[in-house]
C-alpha cells in the first residue's frame, strides 16, 4: 500500500446518529443540542475545524482500502464505541 488513503470506516453515519449511538453506549439518556451559532463560533476556536464540517459532515468511504482488502476491526459505529467505552 502506497500513496494517500482516506482513513474512514466503511459505514459512515450522520452526526445525529453518531450522538444517538454515543449516548446509548455511555448510557446517557438525554443530550443537549448545540445551536448552529454555537457551532459556528466554537468549531474554529475550540476544535480548530471548519464549522461546515461539524454542521454538515462528509460521508466518505475509502474505496482504495476496500480494493486492497483491508478489514476493519470495528466496521460499524456501535462496536467501535463499545470497544472504546468498555460497554457490552
Amino acid at each position: 500500500m502506497t500513496g494517500v488513503y482516506i482513513a474512514s470506516a466503511p459505514n459512515p453515519v450522520s452526526q445525529v446518529d453518531f450522538m444517538r449511538m454515543l449516548r446509548k453506549v455511555v448510557r446517557m439518556p438525554i443530550g443537549l443540542p448545540a445551536f448552529e451559532w454555537m457551532v459556528r463560533i466554537g468549531a474554529p476556536l475550540i476544535l480548530r475545524t471548519d464549522p461546515e464540517l461539524a454542521l454538515y459532515g462528509r460521508y466518505v468511504v475509502s474505496k482504495r482500502l476496500a480494493d486492497e482488502g483491508f478489514v476493519f476491526q470495528f466496521p460499524d459505529l456501535e462496536s467501535a464505541l463499545k470497544d472504546l467505552y468498555g460497554s457490552n
